[in-house]
């Protein structure tokens, strides 16, 4: 996947940057949803989610690189038209009522006649760069290799020294903070990932770990491993990416052009009460790839993107997202929706630790 050389090479580049750029602040483990005020600083660290990288950068045409930044509409429309399954629109006839009561009417939609080859085309644009089973040093040098792109192309945009050493210096920067994306999931680490929004992707003491970084200030994305290996990427949009629509609008005109107009809707309930715990859509690629949106817009703010290795998973373990914190949960809620170091009180909020009996 990587060469040994490729992967040194771009190592010493993050080295060069630890050098380069010496900040006086330390790396903190604490998300966006539980940080302290602190002043503003550039970069990926967990006390400074607000303001990780501050702006997107220009995607790699070339090869394998990862793009810097997901342009998901510009990566479709590239796809060769004759890749594409033809969309059909299938209407049926359904009749209701009965007597003077009874009515027909013509139902339309639209149906791709190979949905999980829609589906692995949108998947493969989406994590153009990346594999499963890479390793996350791998993963972390194709990041700091799309970083090194988006800067050289800025250095022979100028001629000024000046120019030069202030993106050399910005280059450095986000190299340093990249690293300080690599979070180990141990109970001791006493990280606080556990009341965010990724609360229920991952386990801790199991060997797991997961990278992150933010794009611009809309998108971040969660690189998640097991034993070593890649098996899920995360997607988390600032709502504000589609200003003026709800996650239905979304789904319909963005989620369905890059994945597939015929994706499963599917509901999670309380095992004891029946009652729906979480909704989403989920696409099915070629290998087991598998797609999941979720609307996480009243809890969190952002409408999020899974992208998982269905074989890994089956291994894993369905692992979704945080439920709404409204709703009353049965006892079995944490068994079905994946472990986590959360627990909930007799209300649904979130509280850190195990729940304690009332006094």
């Amino acid at each position: 996947m990587f060469k040994s050389v490729y992967v040194a090479a771009v190592f010493g580049l993050l080295l060069a940057a630890d050098s380069g750029c010496k900040k006086k602040d330390t790396e903190t483990e604490q998300p966006e949803d539980v940080a302290a005020a602190e002043p503003k600083k550039r970069g990926v660290s967990e006390s400074n989610e607000d303001n990780m990288i501050s702006s997107g950068t220009t995607p790699s045409e070339s090869g394998d690189v990862a793009p810097a930044t997901t342009d998901m509409d510009a990566a479709v429309a590239k796809e060769d038209d004759k890749r594409k399954p033809e969309i059909k629109e299938v209407c049926k006839k359904k009749t209701t009522g009965k007597g003077k009561a009874k009515k027909t009417e013509t139902l339309c939609e639209m149906v791709d006649s190979n949905p999980k080859l829609s589906a692995s085309i949108g998947i493969a644009s989406l994590t153009k760069g990346f594999e499963w089973g890479m390793s996350p040093d791998a993963v972390l040098a194709k990041l700091g290799e799309s970083i090194n792109k988006s800067f050289d192309d800025q250095l022979k945009e100028t001629k000024v020294p000046a120019e030069q050493d202030r993106i050399r210096k910005e280059r450095n920067e986000y190299l340093n903070e990249l690293k300080k994306g690599n979070v180990k999931f141990t109970g001791n680490a006493k990280h606080k990932w556990g009341v965010s929004l990724i609360q229920y992707e991952f386990a801790d003491d199991a060997n797991e770990e997961m990278l992150w970084i933010k794009e611009g200030a809309k998108l971040r994305k969660f690189y998640f491993f097991k034993d070593g290996a890649l098996w899920k990427i995360v997607y988390a949009f600032n709502k504000e990416k589609w200003p003026d629509k709800d996650y239905t609008s979304v789904v319909d005109n963005s989620f369905k052009k890059w994945f597939g107009v015929s994706p499963q809707a599917k509901t999670k309930q309380d095992p004891k009460t029946a009652a729906p715990l979480l909704r989403y859509h989920e696409w099915l690629g070629e290998k087991n790839e598998k797609v999941r949106s979720f609307d996480l817009t009243e809890v969190h703010g952002i409408i999020m993107i899974a992208v998982i290795d269905g074989n890994a998973e089956a291994s894993i373990g369905e692992r979704l997202p945080n439920v709404k914190g409204e709703h009353s949960f049965g006892g079995d809620v944490g068994d079905v929706l994946g472990g986590s170091d959360v627990a909930y009180d007799e209300n649904g909020k979130i509280v850190e630790g195990p729940k304690k009996p009332a006094s």
